[in-house]
């Protein structure tokens, strides 16, 4: 993600998501700044619980964006998702 205007805050303005149950129930994770590179910033977040989800192999994730206005604005680059 890049910061259009501001400075977002890791799991307060910009949040991660994952489901396995096709985007029913979703559980949080919680995002690290891994480093950057060209100017966007990496983050990640793995090994999350997501046992007391309801059983299911449909996986799911979603970015959301807080706290947004035109003193701060968070840029989306890219996303992958990736379990074992």
């Amino acid at each position: 993600y890049t910061d259009g205007s501001g400075t977002a805050t890791l799991n307060t303005d910009l949040k991660g998501y994952i489901s396995r149950d096709d985007g029913v129930t979703y559980t949080q994770g919680t995002l690290v700044l891994q480093g950057t590179t060209g100017g966007h910033n990496i983050v990640t977040f793995h090994d999350l619980d997501i046992s007391s989800q309801p059983s299911g192999s449909a996986m799911r994730y979603k970015i959301t964006t807080h706290n947004q206005g035109v003193s701060k604005e968070t840029r989306i680059q890219a996303a992958s998702l990736g379990w074992s």
